[in-house]
């Protein structure tokens, strides 16, 4: 009987010291593996994968994009498990996500675009009247992502907006609509207003000094040869988050493109499509139509992930060098990423060149510090002002 009572007591202590130990452990492992439903996430790339499980090495089921808000499902180490609207599941990294906001706000313009993107560029989704309330999600370079009472959903200029301290304010509900004569806007000029200047839709980059003075007059049919390096076949570099350096670098000449032919100028496009075009081809182009300048986008990849920065190229320095420069110091100007400088290098598409042509590195896919900015939508909108910019200097002088 003693003996038994013993053995019981020693059972108990064993018992014991094995919880101790045991608690921690389930503790941390609840950390590495916490569910967390309730929280919401909102991606911060333009282009994200979605993997099977979480694990660079795990088969891509999907791809998610910038201000998409997913719920979290959970986490494990640096990455989160995600619900997507087809009830499908899968991981991604963590470091492109961002907690959602989810704060309110109040439209102040008379009737505010909805666009796809957070640019100036993409397509109307639908508008907003003047006091709708509306939830952002996020908030990227001067636009919020946000949802509306109706349903709609998509980025609005920020300058346009209110965020909602009091919660007070009365929502009035709104509706997606095509495009109308209603008079619609992106930046705050006159937001209670029903002068005739709210009728116009402003563009920001039609307020920079430089464009005033210089004009548009040395861009007016002048021949321009766009390139976007890669295409079909050729990915190019491939970004930490899976995006080819081909599909940027066409995004990128097409919002150049628009904003050349808006001056007057005569763009070509080398490519207009994800299509292989040969190296000796693209020089064609130019030399064929009497190209007054040539430039070739690309983006960079190194194996030093710390290396960051724009720089460009040019073959022939008396021919090629101006045009060079002036793009380059216009682009580091407005988006204030490392300046590399300027190289010689011995190209094909300048090599084979008999026109004005320089080739210009928009920053580093391999890097931590570039590449979120480079992928985003803003950030091709400044490219594109940067080389509007330069090209202004290089046919004024």
């Amino acid at each position: 009987m003693i003996t038994t009572k013993i053995k019981n007591k020693s059972l108990i202590k064993v018992l014991a010291i094995i919880s101790v130990a045991i608690v921690p452990f389930l503790q941390s492992q609840n950390a590495t593996y916490a569910h967390t439903s309730s929280s919401q996430v909102t991606v911060t790339a333009s282009s994200l994968n979605v993997r099977e499980a979480a694990d660079i090495s795990s088969s891509i089921i999907n791809h998610v994009h910038l201000g998409d808000t997913f719920e979290v499902i959970q986490k494990r180490n640096n990455w989160d498990q995600i619900k997507l609207s087809s009830n499908q599941t899968g991981w991604v990294s963590n470091a492109y996500l961002t907690p959602a906001e989810n704060k309110e706000a109040i439209v102040e313009a008379p009737s505010l675009n909805v666009r796809a993107k957070p640019s100036l560029f993409s397509s109307d989704v639908g508008y907003l009247k003047f006091g709708t309330k509306i939830t952002i999600q996020m908030e990227h370079d001067g636009w919020a992502k946000m949802v509306a009472p109706s349903g709609v959903s998509g980025w609005v200029n920020k300058d346009y907006i209110t965020k909602d301290k009091s919660g007070n304010q009365p929502a009035i509900s709104s509706s997606p609509s095509q495009k109308t004569t209603s008079v619609i806007t992106d930046k705050k000029s006159l937001p209670k207003s029903t002068e005739s200047s709210a009728n116009q839709s402003i563009d920001k980059t039609a307020q920079n000094t430089k464009n005033v003075q210089n004009g548009q007059e040395p861009l007016k049919g002048k021949i321009i040869v766009l390139d976007p390096g890669h295409g079909g076949k050729d990915n190019g570099a491939t970004s930490y988050v899976g995006t080819h350096e081909k599909t940027l670098t066409l995004e990128t000449a097409k919002i150049v493109e628009q904003k050349l032919e808006k001056a007057g100028a005569n763009v070509i496009m080398t490519r207009s499509d994800d299509t292989f075009i040969p190296l000796e081809q693209r020089a064609a182009i130019a030399n064929q139509n009497h190209a007054d300048a040539f430039i070739s986008f690309h983006y960079n990849c190194s194996n030093d992930p710390s290396v960051h920065g724009i720089t460009d190229f040019y073959y022939n320095k008396s021919k090629d060098s101006d045009l060079a420069s002036d793009i380059l110091n216009e682009v580091i100007k407005i988006t204030n990423l490392n300046n590399l400088g300027m190289r010689f290098d011995n190209l094909s598409v300048l090599r084979n060149n008999l026109r004005p042509s320089t080739l210009i590195e928009l920053g580093f896919l391999s890097s931590k510090q570039d590449d979120p900015i480079v992928e985003s939508s803003a950030y091709r909108e400044e490219v594109a002002q940067g080389v509007y910019l330069g090209l202004l200097d290089y046919f004024s002088k």
